[in-house]
């Protein structure tokens, strides 16, 4: 008898937890153009035109991915809606994407809906839809050329 309340709670907080994660769909992120061996790539995915900022504003979610081949791929948990994938492979191995003169990154990128040519742009130019069922979102990366 005296074990009834954490039963309870338990089978409380279960349920809490099912309910809060229930909308986030499983995605595969694919990363094309990755140079074999040439520094891990890291994803970062943004969920909002608030926390995107044009690459300058808080990571809702982020996984390194250890280049291995030329295509490689990381599962992750997003929430249902849309969202922009950005990410850039780590030549340098210094952890974050290294910039040269005038801004240019020097470290291949890459963005949902981005083509590698010009400025990328905002949130609603590259955002993709996250749906069940989605499966995949591929992104290339690209030496970025003005």
């Amino acid at each position: 008898m005296k074990y009834k309340p954490f039963v309870f709670w338990s089978i409380f907080l279960m349920i809490g937890a099912i309910a809060i994660y229930a909308d986030d769909i499983p995605v595969t992120i694919e990363f094309q153009g990755v140079i074999p061996n040439g520094g891990r790539v890291f994803v970062a995915i943004y969920y909002s035109a608030d926390s995107y900022r044009n690459g300058k504003g808080p990571i809702d979610q982020s996984a390194w991915i250890e280049s291995t081949a030329e295509t490689v791929r990381v599962e992750m948990l997003i929430p249902e809606g849309e969202c922009v994938v950005s990410g850039h492979q780590d030549a340098n191995g210094s952890g974050k994407l290294d910039f040269g003169a005038f801004g240019m990154p020097l470290e291949n990128i890459a963005l949902s809906n981005y083509n590698g040519k010009g400025i990328p742009g905002s949130f609603n130019k590259l955002k993709v839809p996250v749906y069940r069922g989605v499966g995949v979102i591929s992104v290339r990366l690209y030496k970025v050329r003005l």
